[in-house]
């Protein structure tokens, strides 16, 4: 390996889809999900049409349960009810048997928003939400490594008045839970990332303007548009496997728990705790292309969230089409106990080690990312661990690696070691300070203009690499500022990528 030291100072300006292994489906909501008023429910219902679409998008082994009951609202699948939810829950522990990725699909709501309906009805925001994350903690509970995307409510006209009664109030009421499920899906990201997606945000505006797409059906206000018929059911499920897919992607990957956590824990109501319960999301390249190596990637979040997206996610194509595997760490947040998230590294190492050989991974070629806060995580293990522990290499974007006030984040710094730590406690997670003979190489990237974290972080930790002959590269572009990490947009991304690739090629030499 060469021992060189590359500093880069850029002023100027200058995938493949992979499939998935088994994808298992329970779709929960009402009538329109039930596909009532269609011929033939079980080849037309909008769950049926979704899965279609997707089989003939995504080479993936679909298996599905509808679970959609007409006249049902979010109160009659409340777990503490024990009525429709055993359904859902029956159906979930059925198509668990086949292994694979297990995902719900939930459109509930319409009936919701009903002034006067057959079930419970008549749901004010705010308990339309409570409704929702009550269902969606259980789902959590039951199946940890479960995706559940959260779809918008359909379109109703305001003549809309059978057995039940909505109109225009009820209408105004549904839309009203639109920015409830946006906020439910960005309550989980901290504790679950990742997992809650909002899905399907566009068929309530695509049906108001179709509304051929629709039975027409007479009730005691006149005529009213309700229940999608045949060519409605396939757009709106076209519209859910594009949510799906979305969820899913990118590629093939297998989510594994760790070790760290035994039990699923009861969830908490404080989203400040973060992560309960940790896990890692793999992914393997081709086995044609397989080199052997395999990064762990800890995204950020200033140590009480997880960018598990462009910081951890969307790297799968990058690393995967040169034959390393990407392993991405949702490690838990540490309040203050920075043992918490380095023992969730420790595990993740552990668990990529155990299955080395049927994951075709070398074992003394597993390299640490890190971004951000990621970065000061990542930074912490490759300097605080030796012997076998240590990662073969690190790979660090825009990485809080310092705890001096001056230079820190604040954040970041508060969240892992307190609000007064001692000195020693300080010393001790300012990684520049830690770095030996022993500490792997390192490519680093920062952007000059970055004002969360500053540069100066980097420039301590290179001084520190260079001064114990560790080979390093870092790279200062212009611009940038902070957290662009695999984003596309930005300025310097397919530089950044080539200067990577180039890195990792060298580390083979």
């Amino acid at each position: 390996m060469k021992h060189l030291f590359l500093f880069f100072v850029f002023i100027g300006s200058c995938v493949t889809v992979i499939s998935a292994q088994q994808t298992n489906i329970v779709f929960i909501g009402n009538s329109i999900t039930q596909g009532v008023i269609l011929d033939s429910p079980r080849d037309e219902a909008p769950p049926v049409q979704a899965v279609r679409w997707l089989e003939q998008q995504t080479p993936w082994k679909i298996e599905f349960r509808n679970c959609g009951v007409s006249g049902l609202t979010t109160v009659n699948f409340l777990p503490a009810s024990n009525t429709f939810f055993t359904k859902v829950k029956a159906a979930a522990d059925e198509l668990s048997k086949e292994g694979g990725t297990l995902l719900f699909s939930v459109m509930l709501g319409t009936n919701d928003s009903a002034l006067h309906g057959t079930h419970k009805s008549r749901m004010r925001p705010e308990q339309y939400y409570t409704n929702m994350k009550a269902i969606t903690d259980e789902l959590l509970r039951l199946y940890p490594a479960c995706r559940i995307v959260l779809n918008r409510p359909l379109w109703y006209s305001p003549t809309t008045h059978n057995a039940a009664t909505y109109l225009q109030e009820g209408l105004d009421l549904l839309q009203s839970y639109f920015p409830e499920l946006k906020r439910l899906v960005a309550d989980y990201c901290s504790t679950f990332p990742g997992q809650v997606i909002l899905g399907d945000t566009t068929a309530f505006d695509f049906f108001k303007e179709n509304k051929s797409l629709f039975f027409e059906e007479e009730g005691n206000s006149g005529t009213f548009y309700l229940h999608p018929n045949k060519v409605g059911a396939q757009k709106l499920g076209e519209l859910w496997g594009k949510a799906i897919k979305s969820a899913l992607q990118p590629g093939e990957w297998t989510e594994y728990p760790l070790s760290t956590v035994k039990d699923a824990p009861a969830m908490d109501s404080d989203k400040s705790r973060g992560m309960l319960s940790p896990s890692v999301r793999v992914y393997l390249p081709d086995p044609d292309k397989a080199t052997g190596r395999a990064v762990i990637d800890l995204p950020g979040g200033g140590y009480q969230g997880l960018a598990v997206f462009h910081e951890g996610f969307d790297w799968a194509p990058f690393f995967l089409s040169k034959g390393i595997a990407l392993v991405v760490l949702k490690y838990r947040m540490p309040q203050g106990n920075p043992s918490v998230p380095f023992t969730d590294v420790k595990a993740a190492f552990d668990l990529v080690k155990q299955h080395a050989s049927e994951w075709r991974i070398n074992p003394e070629d597993i390299g640490i990312m890190g971004s951000s806060a990621g970065g000061h995580l990542a930074s912490t293990y490759a300097t605080h661990t030796t012997g076998a522990d240590r990662p073969a290499f690190q790979i660090l974007l825009y990485p809080v690696i310092t705890m001096d006030k001056a230079f820190t984040h604040a954040g970041s710094r508060k969240n892992l070691i307190g609000e007064e730590p001692s000195p020693e406690r300080v010393n001790k997670f300012s990684n520049d300070k830690q770095v030996t003979g022993e500490t792997p190489p390192a490519f680093i990237i920062f952007a000059a203009d970055d004002k969360v974290v500053p540069p100066q972080n980097g420039f301590r930790y290179v001084e520190a690499l260079q001064q114990n002959n560790v080979p390093v590269t870092f790279l200062l572009y212009p611009a940038g500022g902070h957290g662009f990490g695999y984003r596309e947009s930005y300025s310097y991304h397919s530089l950044f990528l080539s200067e990577l690739s180039k890195w990792l090629n060298g580390l083979r030499e």
